[in-house]
This record gives C-alpha cells, sequence and structure tokens, in this order.
C-alpha cells in the first residue's frame, strides 16, 4: 500500500521528525497521566516503513518509541498518522499499521512473548469536519453482543487543529509554527497567514533549526496553497528581516534555488550558472551556521568574506571549521 506524498505529508514529515518539535508537542498533547510515566527526553524515531510478505509495503507517518521513566527496556510506540482531509478508514489502516509494528517486533525480537502497547495519535488539519468512526466497532455492521468479544476494538486519539476547531495550539515558538501552518494552508489569505508565521521565525531566528523550517515553510505554502508564489514568498521575507545578513544569505540561497527551477524548465544556458551559484550560497550558508553555532554570530565583515567567497574556498574554511578552536583558524 504506497500513495503520492502531498505537499501537506512532506511538510509534515519533514518537521515532525525533529526531536525538538516532538517533545514539545507531544509534551502539550499526551494525556498527563501517561506522560508522567514516559521519559520525552529518551524519544527516538522508530523505522516507519514496514515490509512483509502479506501485506509487501506497509507504510505509516512516523512512529516515536519512548521509553518508560527509569527503565531501559520498556517503551510505548506511538503511531503519528497526519492527515489533510476526512478519511472514513483510518481505523483499518491504523490497524494494519499495527500489526505490521508488531510482527517486525517479533522479528527484531525473537524471545519476547509479549508486545509493548501502541498509542494511535491522529493530527488532523483539513477544511471539512472530521467524522470518522472513533472505534473500530464503529466500522462492523452488524455487531451482535455474541461477536463482539471476538472482533477487535481500539480507538485512535484525534489531535484536530483545522480551522473550525477550537483546539488551542500550545507549546514552545517551534512546534506552534508548524501547527499553525498547517491549520492556515488552507486560509483565503495565504499571503498574510505567512507574513504571521514569518513573525513567529523572527522569534527564533538565531534557532539552529530555523532556517532549515524557514526552507520548509516557503515550500509548503507555494506548492500548498496554489496561489503564491516565490516572489511574493521572497518579499514578505524581506520585509520581515530587513538589513540581517544571515537573511540576507538565505534569500540569496532562496533566489537561486528558484531560478535553478526556473532554468529546468528550459533555460538550459543559465541552468549550469544557477546551479554553481545555487551550491556555492548553500555552502556558505552551512558554513556560517557552523561558524555561529562554535564561535557566536560573526562580524559584518566575516560575513562579507564568505558570501563572496568561492566554492572550493567554502570548503576548505568548512573542513577546518569542524576541529578549529578559533574563528581565526578557520579563516587563515
Amino acid at each position: 500500500m504506497t500513495t503520492t506524498p502531498t505537499p501537506h505529508d512532506c511538510f509534515f514529515r519533514e518537521n515532525f521528525v525533529r526531536p525538538v518539535i516532538a517533545r514539545d508537542f507531544l509534551g502539550q498533547t499526551l494525556p498527563p497521566a501517561l506522560l508522567v510515566d514516559l521519559d520525552l527526553e529518551r524519544l527516538v524515531i522508530s523505522p516507519d516503513t514496514f515490509v512483509t510478505e502479506a501485506l509487501r509495503k506497509i507504510y505509516s507517518d512516523l512512529i516515536y518509541q519512548i521509553p518508560y521513566r527509569g527503565s531501559t527496556t520498556l517503551s510505548v510506540y506511538l503511531l503519528f498518522e497526519h492527515k489533510s482531509q476526512p478519511e472514513h478508514w483510518v481505523l483499518l489502516q491504523l490497524l494494519r499499521y499495527m500489526v505490521a509494528s508488531g510482527e517486525l517486533y517479533r522479528d527484531q525480537n525473537p524471545k519476547a512473548k509479549r508486545l509493548p502497547p501502541i498509542y494511535p495519535l491522529v493530527l488532523y488539519h483539513g477544511q471539512k469536519q472530521w467524522r470518522a468512526p472513533a472505534h473500530f466497532h464503529d466500522l462492523i455492521d452488524p455487531l451482535p453482543e455474541s461477536i463482539k468479544p471476538y472482533v477487535p476494538q481500539f480507538g485512535y486519539a484525534l489531535h484536530d487543529i483545522s480551522a473550525r476547531s477550537a483546539t488551542d495550539i500550545k507549546g514552545g515558538v517551534l512546534s506552534r509554527l508548524v501547527q499553525l501552518a498547517l491549520r492556515h494552508i488552507y486560509n483565503d489569505q495565504p499571503e498574510e497567514r505567512l507574513r504571521e508565521l514569518l513573525g513567529l521565525i523572527a522569534k527564533v531566528r538565531r534557532d539552529a533549526t530555523a532556517l532549515d523550517i524557514l526552507e520548509s515553510l516557503l515550500r509548503y505554502y507555494v506548492q500548498g496553497t496554489g496561489r503564491l508564489d516565490e516572489r511574493q514568498a521572497r518579499t514578505l521575507i524581506e520585509q520581515t528581516f530587513p538589513g540581517e545578513p544571515l537573511m540576507e544569505t538565505f534569500i540569496d540561497r532562496y533566489i537561486a534555488q528558484g531560478e535553478q527551477r526556473g532554468e529546468k524548465r528550459g533555460e538550459k544556458r543559465g541552468e549550469k550558472r544557477g546551479e554553481k551559484r545555487g551550491e556555492q550560497r548553500g555552502q556558505a550558508r552551512s558554513l556560517l551556521r557552523l561558524i555561529e553555532r562554535k564561535f557566536g554570530p560573526p562580524s559584518e565583515p566575516i560575513l562579507t568574506r564568505i558570501t563572496e567567497a568561492d566554492s572550493n574556498t567554502l570548503l576548505i574554511w568548512f573542513d577546518r571549521a569542524i576541529d578549529a578552536r578559533s574563528l581565526d583558524e578557520v579563516l587563515h
């Protein structure tokens, strides 16, 4: 069973695979009684593709393995399923995932006699109201009392962040940003919603993952809304972060990526130049992030020197920066 990922799927996976977002989101979403027992700091992103002879390929959005506090062997598996539109048969889909997960656990733990618990969580942000059955018995008809004990019965936790819901989005800036992006993707004023989201990015622009999330966000709003182009997105960034060197470097890279996409549509001559510029700006951005994390924000002359350096020089500097004890060792 395979599906073609949508822009919604890609944005969800790109960001909820980040442990910092996963921990913060789950800390605000899971029942308090369950949180008391779990150690979110040891959360692990588990493999999310199960291959069996009977089912061939079964695909789940994300699976988190969360150990119990004080235990080195016991864990809860959180099955995280994302939906951008209502899915009547989601329970059947979750059941397939659970069976495949159990079979995989048996293969990996051949001496085990019991399976770990699985907590199914559905994140929904579509335009229509979620009306899918909440428990597996709701899918069975008829279901006389004499048969009920022999039919699987389970439900799922629904986290509805759609625009029509009253769910209060809580947590740190990054996890709220990602959820709000999903909530507002269908809004009829995408440019205004993106402006608000960029305002949140501005609060954490020095965070190590902020620029990665920003790139994911821009791609999502251009592809996911169909009413916002790269030029508008670029203008919003320039208005939100005027004169900030790191953001100017990011904008240059974003422009280069747009040029590459345009060139691939037919401008073969400019394609090579665009690819070279895009690669060079990407190298400069990576080096600047590494320098900032190790030595603090670089000065204006250093920023200029790095952004104007050629590709070979940037590679040399990046290799030096990994082990260097000072910025002077990197650039001299």
